[in-house]
């Protein structure tokens, strides 16, 4: 009786030591595999001196060699189990039951030994720019200059016709006045993090809009629900019905979205902008100004804008504000917009994202005069030869510059709403998501994903970006070794299924989660 109270004793005193064992899924495992024909007593009893708990799943290393190994009952005459080891012929481990006799103490070696446990897993919320997460403060009518013009807003339903539009407008185009340039700023509430800007500019043939336009200021909101700064700019509008005059009010309109870009980088801090993460969107004239505002440089101004038959408009940074401020747009977001000129395309690695009807007769899908829907030769006498869309893609992708087109087949101008003058919510989605996407991928960069080692299938790295809190998750297998972005596995050929997870950060703290889908024999003899 004394004699097996003793053994229990002491059994009970080793385990207690089992319990002080690290518990890791890393160490300094061996990454190749064992050689059973020189370390033939794998897989070591789990050396130490302490006695081992049964059902628990250790990582034994003893030298360079490494194994898996699972105790099923162990008492002071025997032990069994079974235990997984690396082998050279695949990237799977072999199970392997052992059972050793009352002598099985006398075998110990030493060994690090721990108790295996995958580390905590979890997926990471990767909504941010993606998805409507944040409340929306808005700041209406921020003085961002001044300048000299007929006017800077016009608001109309988009059902009025040409005549009614210019009976309007001609009475004040005679008379130029100081115009106060204003602009509505709508930002992520209790969002304290550094923000990408989007400024976006309405449509109206630079002759009659607002900036509450219901297709920008619908984008405006959309943006800052998903993380940026977002942006709508009132700018000058009105000409003389000559094409002179419209040429200028299009050079204008680049000025004040120049200076409406310097008044946002200049006031970065103030309102939480990124400035290396700016982007600029329209429509139609909206669209033709965004991208004169990435590409048009001095040299590329209009000559109506300085000839001495016209006053000199001055160069792109010298109207509405007194910032000198210098900026890059990284993305625009062109919507049935159009240049006079392709090769400004090369004066700045900006990427585009475009939409248009190919039926336009307003502004060209391919090359022409704008406003065909009036008479080709109204267009010719009032406008110079614009390149549409499907040009503008094709010279940016020969120029390797990331550019999508998105061609709406049969449908003409102001996609946003329909022939009728109706208001097109599918069509409005359909643009606002094609854009969230491709910006999104402008501020993530390439996303991470999880790849193969070509020199060691059992070698997976996070490839795409420069990761950080990176978790992995291993199914029907185990990992070996792991670090921040990569890891070591091997798998379990008894397992019917496999696959490798990691989840983490990257790029200005966006979540992501990747995986990998080995392709593993199984056998399900166990």
């Amino acid at each position: 009786m004394k004699k097996t109270l003793y053994i229990i004793t002491i059994l009970l005193l080793l385990l207690a030591g089992c319990k002080n064992r690290v518990t890791d899924t890393t160490g300094t495992a061996r990454r190749t595999p064992t050689d059973p024909s020189v370390t033939p007593e794998l897989p070591y009893i789990l050396e130490g001196d302490y006695t081992p708990d049964t059902g628990v799943l250790y990582k034994v290393i003893i030298g360079r060699d490494t194994c898996f190994v699972v105790i099923d009952s162990i008492d002071d005459i025997q032990l069994h189990g079974y235990y997984y080891q690396l082998t050279d012929s695949s990237d799977c481990v072999e199970r392997k039951p052992f059972t050793y006799d009352r002598h099985w103490k006398d075998k110990r070696r030493e060994a690090k030994v721990f108790a295996y446990q995958e580390p905590e897993y979890h997926s990471v919320a990767d909504s941010l720019y993606s998805k409507p997460v944040f409340k929306i403060s808005q700041l209406r009518n921020v003085e961002y200059g001044e300048a000299l013009g007929y006017w800077v807003s016009m608001k109309k339903t988009g059902k009025e016709g040409y005549g009614e539009i210019l009976l309007e407008g001609i009475p004040n185009s005679f008379i130029r006045t100081i115009q106060t340039l204003t602009m509505d700023i709508y930002s992520p509430a209790n969002s304290d993090t550094k923000k990408p800007l989007v400024l976006l500019l309405h449509g109206g043939a630079f002759y009659i809009g607002d900036k509450e336009d219901s297709l920008i200021s619908g984008l405006c909101r959309h943006f800052a629900s998903l993380g940026y700064v977002a942006v709508s700019a009132n700018y000058r509008l009105g000409f003389l019905p000559a094409k002179g005059e419209i040429n200028r009010a299009g050079f204008m309109a680049v000025q004040d979205a120049h200076a409406a870009m310097r008044f946002l980088v200049d006031r970065a801090d103030k309102y939480g902008i990124d400035t290396n993460l700016l982007f600029v969107g329209g429509a139609s004239a909206g669209g033709i100004t965004a991208l004169n505002l990435a590409f048009m440089r001095d040299p590329d101004r209009p000559k109506q804008a300085y000839s001495n038959q016209w006053r000199d408009l001055g160069t792109i940074a010298s109207s509405g504000n007194s910032s000198r401020a210098t900026f890059h747009i990284k993305a625009v977001a062109n919507m049935w917009g159009a240049v006079n000129n392709l090769n400004i395309l090369k004066n700045s690695h900006t990427d585009i994202v475009s939409f248009h009807g190919d039926a336009d007769q307003v502004v060209p899908y391919d090359n022409g005069f704008p406003f065909n829907d009036l008479s080709i030769q109204v267009g010719k006498r009032l406008f110079d030869r614009m390149y549409g869309s499907l040009p503008i893609d094709k010279k940016a992708k020969e120029l390797g510059y990331r550019s999508l087109l998105h061609t709406y087949n049969g449908e003409g101008h102001s996609l946003q709403r329909t022939s009728e003058g109706e208001w097109n919510q599918k069509n409005f989605i359909d643009i606002r998501d094609k854009i969230t996407a491709f910006f999104l991928e402008e501020i993530a960069g390439k996303r991470p994903v999880i790849e193969e080692d070509r020199n060691d299938s059992r070698h997976f790295i996070i490839n795409g970006a420069d990761p950080t809190d990176v978790r992995w998750k291993v199914e029907g297998g185990f990992i070996v070794t792991i670090g921040n972005n990569e890891i070591w596995v091997v798998w379990d050929n008894t397992k019917t299924s496999h696959s490798l997870k990691a989840s983490g950060h990257y790029n200005g703290g966006m979540g992501f989660n990747a995986s990998f889908k080995p392709d593993i024999e199984t056998n399900t003899e166990k």
